[in-house]
């Protein structure tokens, strides 16, 4: 090999796209966390406690997997984009990272336009 040989091109991401992954992992770890304090909250707030053998009810499990699945969306996120072997992969992997983003940011978006068109018509 010879010893002056140039380095291949870098595989850096443009700024939009590095911008869009900080926003997806905080929105999705925001997003992670809140659905687990409702599940956990969601026993007391409907008075749904079970026996001993039962740690919460099946509402507050259904929050808790919405966490788990964003969660490992993430993760399965940041291994398509630390081994994306080809370009093909890596804009796989960002598509993906924008559609989380949208579907995060979305519906809170649509809860907050809900609340002031609500609050404004009374």
């Amino acid at each position: 090999m010879p010893v002056n040989r140039m380095p291949g091109p870098s595989r850096r991401l443009p700024v939009g796209w590095a911008v869009t992954l900080a926003f997806d992992f905080l929105a999705t770890t925001l997003a992670s966390l809140v659905l687990c304090a409702v599940g956990l909250l969601l026993p007391g707030i409907t008075e749904d406690y079970g026996p001993a053998t039962e740690p919460t009810s099946p509402a507050a499990l259904a929050f808790f997997l919405g966490a788990l699945l964003l969660v490992s969306s993430l993760a399965g996120t940041t291994v398509l984009l630390s081994r994306a072997g080809t370009e093909r992969v890596r804009a796989l992997a960002l598509r993906l990272s924008a559609v989380r983003l949208a579907l995060v940011v979305l519906p809170v978006a649509a809860f907050v336009v809900y609340g002031i068109a609500t609050v404004e018509a009374v």
